[in-house]
């Protein structure tokens, strides 16, 4: 059974986003001087700033864990062991084969828990499907957050849509409030001058409840069809991939920093962090709101509509390459 809040919900997100502002804030005051994020030629901030603010959005999401039923124990335990390894890399890096594995880590309980269509993969590839989606997502808020306000407006979008399409009083919908409510509470400290950065702890958190909640809402009675939250993370997930693909492709090393993807790039040729935050949020409200039309289509409609989605991004990707080039690519420096 699913612990129901006593509270209204309207309650419940106001004092999580307190909580998330008032961690951050009390972090803030600690790391501002001793936990900083330099600048370098792989960063795009020019100042160094305090980085780890995204404390108070695992502290809003562990306290969410009891609503979530028979999941809730699964949920807080890979959260606490991805986040606390996000959070131990703000402190002192750790390797990037250290930090995966923990990372893996922190995905099986999760996996387990809710398998990812477990009635057309079976129980095993189920869990080992649901296990890489977590890995994935955790990596890829990692990736792209970067710029101010970016990683927590689209999980702020993405828990808001994925709790309205949810339903009133499920366990996905609980986990999508307060997935928003956290990032709400952090983005006055990131938008539009960063104060305070994330961090890896922020960005854990973050891409792992995306995954789990994502996971959680196809489960039961009433759930939610995949290509729903496909939409809902689909500004992320093609920035993340192509940039990937495309780094693979010239046999670089895809685990270390760099500003090849298209959000950074659009940065350095003279976009501000916000008209940037601004055009991905667009994306994901439009997304939202196609999704939001698809809910009544046939499902070979709806696929159909989100391939083509899908493909119209990678279009725009495309477009948005030539006109903001790698760094070191562009003829009109380099002449």
């Amino acid at each position: 059974m699913t612990a129901v809040p006593a509270l209204p919900a309207w309650l419940l997100v106001l004092l999580a986003t307190v909580l998330s502002t008032a961690v951050a804030g009390a972090w803030w005051r600690h790391a501002r001087e001793r936990v900083l994020d330099l600048p370098d030629d792989r960063r795009l901030h020019q100042v160094p700033t305090a980085r780890g603010g995204g404390l108070g959005i695992a502290a809003v999401l562990l306290a969410a864990a009891p609503w979530l039923g028979s999941g809730g124990v699964a949920f807080a335990l890979g959260l606490a062991v991805t986040a606390g390894a996000g959070f131990y890399d703000d402190l002192r890096p750790l390797p990037p084969l250290a930090k995966l594995l923990l990372q893996a880590l922190g995905a099986v309980p999760v996996a387990l828990a809710w398998p990812l269509l477990p009635g057309l993969l079976g129980p095993v590839l189920g869990v080992a499907a649901a296990w890489l989606l977590v890995i994935a997502l955790v990596n890829i808020w990692n990736f792209m957050d970067g710029s101010n306000g970016l990683a927590a407006t689209q999980a702020l979008l993405f828990g808001a849509a994925m709790a309205l399409f949810a339903g009133a009083g499920t366990p996905a919908a609980w986990l999508g409030l307060a997935l928003a409510a956290g990032a709400l509470g952090f983005l006055p400290w990131n938008l539009p001058r960063a104060r305070l950065f994330l961090g890896d702890v922020g960005s854990h958190a973050l891409g792992f409840t995306v995954a789990a909640l994502a996971l959680r809402a196809m489960q039961g009675e009433g759930a939610i069809a995949p290509w729903l939250p496909l939409l809902l993370a689909s500004a992320f997930l093609l920035d993340a991939s192509l940039t990937l693909l495309s780094r693979l492709a010239r046999r670089e090393r895809v685990w270390q920093a760099h500003r090849e993807h298209l959000y950074q790039r659009a940065i350095l040729h003279g976009a501000s962090h916000g008209r940037v935050c601004l055009a991905y949020a667009a994306w994901t409200l439009a997304a939202a709101s196609l999704a939001a039309w698809l809910l009544a289509a046939p499902s070979a409609v709806a696929w159909g509509v989100t391939l083509a989605w899908l493909f119209s991004g990678i279009m725009c990707h495309a477009l948005g390459g030539r006109r903001w080039p790698r760094p070191g690519t562009d003829p009109r420096k380099d002449a």
